[in-house]
């Protein structure tokens, strides 16, 4: 996919490619944001630096990362699918499925905990389990540190990054980590609203809406369904009121399993990341929609909005009500985040 141009009326959070600053070294790296987020959360034992977040993109998108030397991170992260891969359940490097879906890469820095289960609360502990995990890339750390020592270009890269402090789980962990908090993403259609230089289409209109005001039909103690769990200001600084990052960034039981929970996904880029939940059942957003509509499994744990003393409340659509939902969910896609190449293949 060719690079997007970057409109003049959006605010491009868009860092630009790191190879041309990689000579930085350990210089700080610095993600542009619009004024009205909140700052990028960065552990200060981890700073983000122009040779560090170089190194974790090559990781990123190296092969040398599976113990059979056939899939990266990005194989199960594509960047035009915001970093999802299309698949109901991704496949590993052995040609195993997995459990769960891959969830989309966006806007990180914000959303811990991380894994559908909400499992790590860092990106620096996230990083080794899919590397090591037999299903998923099936590598051995200890292996992989060989390999990496042995290359003819990552120990210099590593030393730029981290200097003095070798090639461990914790440089590649922290490397990884690094490239994974720039994936910011505030470019779509939606950012744009509130400054009145967008048009939406009626169905545009009729579905922002439905999302804004609620569901004339529902029975539920709150209208703001959507944004009781997608929630639009998270991550904006207090008095701001533009879009933010569209999650509670909890973990919420969503009517398919009766008692299990899985950490809310943004809609963000949503439009291109199907198949969606946790186990990728639902192949499109018709099909999430008519989830909540008529097929939400009660349960103690389905909690309001969704649910009062455990039984489902349906957002009870009328006619025309579904197409105009999808149609808004496509102006949170971020054509620049998807195809920007500092976010693509080194």
């Amino acid at each position: 996919m060719p690079a997007a141009v970057c409109p003049s009326d959006l605010p491009c959070a868009v860092a630009p490619p790191v190879e041309a600053l990689e000579a930085a070294g350990t210089t700080p790296y610095e993600v542009p944001l619009p004024q009205y987020l909140e700052a990028l959360p960065v552990p200060p034992d981890n700073p983000l630096t122009h040779a560090g977040v170089s190194l974790g993109r090559h990781l990123f998108y190296d092969p040398i990362l599976s113990g059979n030397d056939t899939q990266s991170c990005a194989s199960c992260h594509e960047q035009e699918r915001s970093f999802t891969d299309g698949k109901a359940l991704s496949v590993g490097s052995e040609g195993r499925p997995l459990e769960r879906n891959a969830m989309a890469l966006i806007n990180l820095a914000w959303t811990a905990p991380y894994f559908w289960d909400g499992r790590v609360e860092t990106l620096e502990e996230l990083v080794p389990i899919p590397i090591q995990h037999p299903d998923e890339l099936n590598q051995p750390m200890p292996e992989l540190l060989e390999e990496l020592a042995a290359h003819a270009d990552y120990p210099q890269r590593f030393e730029r990054a981290f200097p003095g402090e070798g090639i461990t789980e914790d440089t590649v962990s922290k490397a990884i980590a690094q490239f994974l908090r720039t994936l910011v993403s505030f470019n779509s259609r939606a950012d744009l609203l509130d400054r009145g230089v967008v048009t939406l289409t009626p169905a545009e209109q009729q579905g922002n809406a439905l999302m804004i005001a609620g569901f004339p039909k529902r029975d539920a103690p709150t209208p703001d369904m959507c944004d009781a769990c997608h929630k639009h200001s998270a991550g904006v600084r207090e008095g701001a009121s533009e879009m933010g990052l569209f999650t509670t960034s909890e973990a919420k039981n969503n009517g398919l399993e009766p008692d299990l929970r899985f950490v809310v996904p943004t809609i963000r880029n949503v439009a291109v990341t199907a198949p969606y939940m946790h186990d990728g059942r639902l192949a499109t957003l018709e099909g999430v929609l008519d989830h909540y509509d008529t097929k939400m499994v009660g349960s103690p744990a389905l909690e309001e909005p969704l649910a009062r003393n455990g039984e489902p409340i349906v957002l009870g659509l009328e006619e025309g009500d579904r197409e105009a939902l999808v149609a808004v969910l496509g102006i949170f896609t971020d054509e620049v985040f998807l195809s920007h190449p500092a976010f693509g293949p080194p």
